[in-house]
């Protein structure tokens, strides 16, 4: 596994943080497999039990009121659910207005721009061709 510091939060702040990857996950009504294994592999980096799990699995197709929930996190976790919620729109590819929309929001409640949204949705393209590179070296 490659090194992360999500389990280094609070718990509260673990749950907190994936509640914004559960929101992010439905926002656009769908959830594909590839963000469902996305939210799963997230949800084993926040180290919580398995109740909690069960909780944020629950939460899925869920409403949540994103700015109340912004306002109640941190900075550093909020920028370390942007990072998480900007890979997991691209796992299909492609990001719809109603992602954008939310990876601003969260941007902006960070202190941070769309121009930072754009780094990272940029970093995320690199990081799908460095694991191809991995599945070409293998010839799978």
């Amino acid at each position: 596994m490659l090194h992360d510091i999500v389990h280094e939060m609070e718990p509260s702040e673990r749950f907190q943080y994936a509640q914004l990857l559960a929101y992010l996950a439905s926002v656009d009504n769908s959830i594909t497999n590839l963000e469902m294994a996305f939210f799963e592999q997230r949800l084993g980096a926040t180290l919580l039990s398995p109740e909690r799990k069960n909780q944020l699995r629950n939460k899925l197709n869920k409403g949540l009121n994103l700015d109340k929930h912004l306002a109640a996190m941190n900075p550093r976790s909020i920028k370390l659910a942007l990072r998480d919620i900007c890979l997991m729109t691209m796992a299909d590819r492609e990001v719809d207005e109603s992602e954008r929309a939310v990876l601003l929001k969260v941007a902006a409640a960070a202190g941070l721009t769309a121009k930072h949204v754009d780094a990272l949705l940029q970093w995320t393209v690199r990081g799908f061709h460095w694991m191809q590179e991995g599945y070409n070296a293998l010839d799978i």
